[in-house]
């Protein structure tokens, strides 16, 4: 008998501390749930102050720009193709705002400009970079079509 009590001792005691590891292992992991739960949370009113961000693809290779330009008369959002080349730049000049599509080599082939008058232009280039079609709005309300020729002269123009 004395064997037997020994063994459901033994049980006994094993069992207490398998409990007990039980405990200590749940709160652990309410403890790291808790954590995650917090850390997770965003922090409200946060501010991030920045020059300039870029964001890069896993090549390292810039693949847009948010900041000023050098001479900071233009801040911009610009997105750029896997050369580096600016395929897509939205952003304000002075007191313009701007939208500007180009190709592969960078130069620009359609742009759209609202002044800051309020007097919005479309305008589509040729492939070297040079204005060809201005379609917009005078300042005073007034449609203008302008076709120019290829040293950037009006080669047509209404009214």
């Amino acid at each position: 008998m004395v064997a037997n009590e020994a063994i459901v001792t033994r049980v006994e005691r094993l069992e207490r501390e398998v409990r007990r590891w039980r405990r200590v292992a749940a709160a652990l992991g309410l403890s790291v749930a808790a954590l995650a739960i917090v850390g997770a949370a965003a922090p409200r009113g946060r501010t991030v102050e920045a020059r300039k961000f870029v964001i890069k693809d896993s090549a390292g290779r810039v693949r847009a720009e948010l900041g000023p330009t050098e001479s900071e008369a233009e801040i911009a959002l610009r997105f750029k193709d896997e050369r580096g080349s600016s395929r897509l730049t939205v952003g304000l000049q002075n007191d313009s705002a701007l939208l500007v599509l180009s190709d592969q080599a960078g130069r620009p082939r359609s742009g759209l400009v609202t002044l800051g008058h309020g007097a919005p232009s479309l305008t589509l280039y040729d492939a070297t970079g040079r204005a060809r079609l201005e379609v917009g709005v005078s300042r005073e309300g007034e449609p203008r079509v302008t076709a120019m020729d290829a040293r950037g002269g009006p080669a047509w123009k209404a009214p």
